[in-house]
């Protein structure tokens, strides 16, 4: 394609504008789909939800669907797994500072768990709930925090029970949360926070130190 070439003959390049306005018109489209996604499956569940009624929902045809995700199932782990990177870094940013203090520690961990099911109960019952439909994707998101717990109790050597073993510390205690506070998230009424709060904090430590000092 020729390139024109202004009055000095200077070539000109071509516009960027349109393709930058293509690319927000995207961005926007696959917002609204996981907007959408996310409210469906949250009221009808992952199997009573379609990729034609998320499309629908969003105001897009099926196959504009399909140009963003491969089926509803990639939707539903993009949406789980952005949430786990965002409960990872409350927990970094939370925790880490309080890593020589294994109580406050504790405290802060379950504080912000809470308040990641307070404002993300929707996505917390679909993948770990009462029975979850998401197959794998709720199980790999607990193996990345398993991961991530394991890693903080070896670094702890010297400060835990005698005997404990990283690996298997990490799989209890995140099993604990998961079940703990999906069984909260599913109906917050059940128990008051503050109960929820100081019972997670207690196992916590037990797992780790034998309790409290």
């Amino acid at each position: 394609m020729a390139v024109s070439r202004s009055r000095k003959g200077t070539p000109r390049r071509p516009s960027s504008s349109g393709g930058r306005a293509g690319e927000r018109a995207r961005a926007a489209t696959r917002a609204r789909l996981r907007a959408s996604g996310q409210k469906l499956l949250a009221a009808r569940g992952l199997h009573s939800v379609t990729s034609h009624d998320i499309a629908d929902a969003a105001g897009v045809a099926t196959g504009t669907f399909y140009l963003h995700f491969r089926d509803k199932e990639e939707l539903f782990r993009e949406l789980v797994f952005e949430a786990v990177a965002e409960l990872e870094l409350r927990l970094e940013t939370a925790v880490h500072p309080l890593r020589e203090r294994p109580e406050a520690a504790a405290r802060a961990r379950a504080e912000v768990l809470l308040s990641f099911a307070e404002q993300h109960g929707e996505l917390v019952r679909l993948a770990f709930g009462r029975g979850a439909e998401s197959g794998s994707v709720g199980a790999d998101a607990l193996d990345q925090l398993v991961a991530r717990l394991e890693r903080e109790i070896a670094a702890q050597r010297g400060k835990a029970k005698p005997g404990v073993n990283a690996a298997v510390t990490a799989q209890a205690i995140v099993g604990m949360w998961a079940r703990v506070v999906t069984w909260w998230a599913e109906t917050p009424g059940r128990a008051p926070r503050s109960a929820v709060l100081e019972t997670l904090v207690d196992l916590q430590l037990s797992g780790i130190r034998g309790g409290p000092s």
